[in-house]
């Protein structure tokens, strides 16, 4: 067929002379796409509005030889708040980036569409930091990289009194196993709790999780180290929000 329809947030957008822009797109349906879409940056565009980043459009595309292009689209949710704002925006580029990170074009996964589309919808209420978070060890999850937090990643054993962190150990560590892994640092078992009720819970219902300062801390450090292992490279969204936003 030479038109198909998408619903997809576009993760981002880059200009490309007259007028054009190249789409980066997550669809429900296909997964990661790109695509063009011609003469949208012009002012008088019906389309410009629904081609904005972070926005969830539907799509009609037709298919090209080398690249295809959007033929009409309409919004289906705008979500404003994650452009009024250098906080909201440096969020949803994050979000943005590391879905864009976390996947091949054409590889569809609807459970993480779902649960992008389900952050950046509730990041209006705050909470931000905490969503982002749940967001990241949900993510890496749900591509294949599940951090393993109810048994010692190394040997199986249940968990002890102290225990202990690895990117590449890939999870939870008892002290044995930690011996011999450079990367492996003491983490509390009440942030092991945290980072369980983040990957289990919800994103709404993630309101009702109380975590302390101290607690976010850790969590960001062990969860950046966790990323950086697997993607093998740093964010620079991730960067910029760590230096310049504070915690909303």
């Amino acid at each position: 067929m030479k038109l198909y329809q998408v619903d997809a947030i576009v993760l981002r957008s880059i200009e490309c002379g007259k007028g054009d822009k190249l789409l980066l797109l997550f669809s429900r349906q296909l997964g990661r796409i790109k695509v063009i879409a011609h003469g949208v940056s012009k002012p008088s565009s019906r389309k410009r509005g629904f081609v904005q980043p972070f926005t969830y459009s539907r799509f009609l595309i037709r298919r090209g030889r080398e690249l295809d292009s959007v033929s009409q689209c309409e919004g289906i949710a705008m979500f404003p708040f994650l452009r009024q704002s250098l906080a909201m925006i440096s969020y949803a580029s994050y979000l943005a980036e590391l879905t864009l990170a976390l996947t091949l074009e054409g590889e569809r996964n609807r459970p993480l569409f779902q649960l992008i589309l389900e952050t950046m919808r509730l990041l209006e209420a705050g909470e931000a930091e905490i969503l982002t978070r749940s967001f990241e060890i949900k993510a890496v999850s749900l591509v294949g990289y599940r951090p393993v937090l109810d048994i010692c990643a190394g040997c199986g054993q249940d968990l002890a009194s102290e225990l202990f962190f690895s990117a590449c150990g890939g999870g939870i560590l008892c002290k044995a196993c930690s011996l011999g892994d450079q990367q492996a640092s003491p983490i509390n078992r009440g942030v092991v709790g945290t980072l369980k009720a983040l990957l289990n819970l919800p994103q709404e219902r993630l309101h009702q999780l109380k975590v302390s300062p101290s607690f976010k801390r850790q969590i960001r450090t062990l969860l950046s180290k966790y990323l950086k292992y697997y993607l093998e490279r740093d964010l620079k969204s991730a960067s910029f929000i760590d230096e310049f936003i504070e915690d909303i």
